[in-house]
């Protein structure tokens, strides 16, 4: 099982010690990655932050379908007007 699943408008998260939250999507304030190994995430929602042993990549996916992170190098799309 993957550590952060979506179920509906909420992001079911398993930390590494096994414990289960149930986050509103909208609620998720940012994302960090844990190391340069780029294998953990960081999750902040209503000011807690959780461990957990998947990708920052693989979540962004399922917080925003359809969207995805720029590669290393990678020019943007669009270029900001200001």
């Amino acid at each position: 099982m993957d550590a952060v699943q979506r179920v509906g408008s909420y992001l079911q998260v398993q930390d590494e010690e096994g414990c289960r939250h149930l986050l509103r999507v909208t609620a998720v304030q940012a994302l960090s990655d844990t190391d340069p190994l780029r294998n953990e995430t960081f999750i902040t929602a209503a000011g807690r932050t959780i461990r957990v042993p998947q990708s920052l990549d693989a979540i962004v996916g399922l917080i925003a379908p359809g969207e995805r992170l720029m590669a290393e190098g990678e020019p943007p799309d669009t270029v900001w007007p200001f």
